[in-house]
């Protein structure tokens, strides 16, 4: 979200907790299967085909993420509560004597207070993913601190910045998104109440809630649709899960009022209408759309979620599973030519991701898992520095780049705050089921999973993506039978291997399925699977000689010198993996011989490709490269230099 650029411009946290399953499972779908249902009033409108774990109920062991989780979880511990409240203090007339912060939440700053949101979601989401007693202590004195700021203010009304903004957005006056800092305030005081158990918090949503229905109350439908132009986050989402936390139906009445219907009326229809819009203000209007599906049924807006996803994920993403360009929607038609100094924006690829959760949950397809693995080891992890733990807003693209992250204290961007979610809940999504019959593992990520209603314990042991496959270890004090559906990725084209107790089974392993093993699982029994990488080179669909190189599920890049031309393949193959060969004793790294690797007016230049999520620092990166065959090359040599002078 880019001040300079856009008014409205921004990004959505999302009620994260509210469905990614903590102290009472599953809240954004309903689940009873859960440990704790009993904060969930209202079911899911239609039967959802597998469901998440809580995450309490899943634990990270050693690797990439579980690093990347603590790095997370030293930030937040961090930040102080009386600095982070100190713009609202300020805003109510409370006294402060905290110094401010920085950045987007400078006191001045129009967005202030939206980063609170997040770091209360953030703490509770690693309450629930690693147990840390202390982040629970920090959600309540900032639960604490608000409930004084609202009190003091009176209406119910909850911001860092005056309730003169809402008049502001109404009256289509210039003002940066006020309600997408307030969705970030409702999202936080639901996650501490359903990952922290803390009712305040919940007290809180209601009368903010209430403040919402009676400040829009007085609007008509043409005058609610016209401010929603200006964004909104995931206001529908929001209250839909008010909604399904209070069972009181006039939250649902407000959620609804919410959907923008220049954007959801479009998709509901399968029209495609993105182009030229700010990216990540039109994701979270169909998270919403998808959390009101579930509590509704209403077709058209499953129709719209489900065209959207396949829009953005199929049509409008880069290699990484990120997408936007100036954090703006570009002509998919000419995708490989929108490569500005600020692609991928983070806040984008993580709302996605939640969107991805929620369709995989009505079906669970592995074309859904699939994305959300591209996307959570190439733009996800990468966007962490993997030393200071702080985050990167864009992920940028363009060949000479490199990855800018915030300060810890002067900058709060948006990717600031999701990306503080992002490295809290790993564990989200490495396992789903069904109720009592199948366990879906769709991740490949060192973990331990408790499923109590089924009284098994699952270990998975894997030094992925280093290791190319993973071993399943089942722990029950009685036999228990359950399907086991274990994720083949669509890559896997070099053949899949399942062993059990160390001999081969014999079941199909289709690239981009699932394969099930459905028994009666026994103490101790050890299921491993191995995944040859595949490298491959894959190309924009406007342009299949534009192309970035991947091994198994992650993106290779090269460092290049900044400042000068940098180096296309050219080569008679027709295979153009052909063009590297694997490094000995170094995982996931090739090397490019300098005669395919040509720089214009000079021999060629020899380069190494690694994991893209592992550069990091000041070092400066290429990720696409263009393809020529030695004819193309010899007549387009000057005209390409010319372009890389450009």
């Amino acid at each position: 979200m880019n001040p300079t650029r856009f008014l409205s411009g921004g990004w959505l946290k999302l009620a994260a907790a509210l469905w990614m399953g903590a102290g009472t499972g599953w809240l954004a779908c309903g689940d009873p299967l859960a440990s704790s249902g009993s904060k969930v009033k209202i079911e899911p409108a239609f039967p959802l085909r597998v469901r998440a774990f809580a995450l309490q109920d899943v634990r990270l062991l050693d690797g990439p993420f579980r690093r990347a989780m603590e790095l997370d979880r030293r930030y937040l511990l961090s930040l102080e509560p009386d600095r982070l409240l100190h713009a609202f203090r300020l805003n109510a007339g409370l006294p402060s004597a905290a110094q401010p912060l920085g950045g987007w939440e400078e006191p001045k700053c129009e967005v202030r207070g939206h980063f609170v949101g997040h770091y209360l979601t953030a703490c509770a989401l690693m309450h629930a993913s690693a147990g840390d007693a202390e982040l629970r202590r920090k959600v309540e004195a900032v639960v604490a601190g608000l409930a004084q700021v609202q009190a003091r203010l009176g209406s119910g009304f909850l911001s860092a910045y005056p309730e003169e903004f809402i008049d502001r957005v109404e009256a289509q006056k210039q003002v940066w998104a006020p309600y997408y800092t307030l969705h970030k305030i409702y999202a936080g005081l639901l996650d501490a109440y359903v990952y922290c158990d803390n009712p305040q918090a919940l007290d809180l949503a209601r009368k903010f809630g209430d403040w919402a229905i009676g400040r829009n109350g007085r609007l008509s439908e043409a005058q609610m649709q016209k401010m929603l132009g200006n964004e909104h986050g995931g206001m529908n989402e929001a209250l839909a899960n008010l909604y399904g936390l209070t069972g009181e139906r006039k939250y649902l009445d407000i959620a609804l009022r919410f959907n923008h219907q220049d954007l959801v009326g479009p998709f509901s229809r399968r029209q495609d209408n993105l182009t030229g819009k700010h990216a990540n203000t039109q994701i979270p209007k169909f998270v919403g759309a998808a959390r009101l599906t579930e509590l509704t049924g209403d077709a058209a807006l499953r129709t719209a979620s489900l065209h959207f996803w396949d829009v953005v994920a199929r049509e409008r993403s880069y290699v990484i599973g990120g997408h936007s360009d100036g954090e703006m929607f570009t002509p998919k038609e000419r995708l490989s030519t929108a490569f500005g100094p600020s692609t991928t924006e983070t806040c984008n690829t993580y709302n996605m991701l939640k969107l991805t959760r929620h369709l995989f949950c009505w079906d669970p397809k592995a074309e859904y898992a699939d994305f959300y693995e591209r996307a959570l080891y190439n733009h996800i992890l990468c966007s962490q520095n993997p030393d200071t733990g702080m985050m990167c807003y864009y992920v940028p693209l363009r060949s000479g780049s490199r990855k800018n992250y915030n300060g810890p204290l002067d900058c709060f961007w948006c990717c600031t705050g999701t990306g503080i979610e992002n490295h809290a809940k790993y564990g989200d999504s490495i396992y789903f089921h069904d109720g009592l019959q199948a366990l879906y593992v769709n991740l490949f990520i060192a973990s331990e999973l408790d499923w109590k209603a089924k009284g098994i314990k699952l270990r998975q042991e894997t030094a992925y993506p280093d290791q190319e496959g993973a071993r399943l270890i089942v722990s029950c004090e009685r036999p228990a039978p359950f399907a086991l559906h274990l994720r083949i990725p669509w890559w896997a084209v070099n053949g899949a291997r399942v062993k059990l107790n160390g001999r081969d089974l014999a079941v199909a392993a289709r690239p981009g399925a699932f394969t099930v093993i459905d028994r009666v699982w026994q103490n101790g029994d050890v299921l491993d699977l191995s995944m040859p990488f595949s490298l491959r080179a894959e190309g924009f669909r406007d342009n299949p000689r534009r192309l970035a190189f991947l091994s198994g599920p992650i993106v290779l890049a090269a460092q290049v010198e900044p400042g000068k031309p940098f180096p296309a393949v050219v080569s008679a193959a027709a295979d153009l993996t052909t063009c590297l060969k694997p490094v000995p004793g170094k995982g996931l790294t090739y090397a490019g011989a300098a005669e395919t690797f040509r720089v214009p007016g000079a021999s060629g230049q020899s380069l190494t490709l690694e994991p893209f999520f592992r550069i990091h620092g000041n070092r400066h990166y290429m990720v696409y490269f263009d393809a020529f065959t030695p004819d193309q090359w010899k007549s387009r040599e000057a005209e390409y230099l010319a372009e890389m002078e450009k």
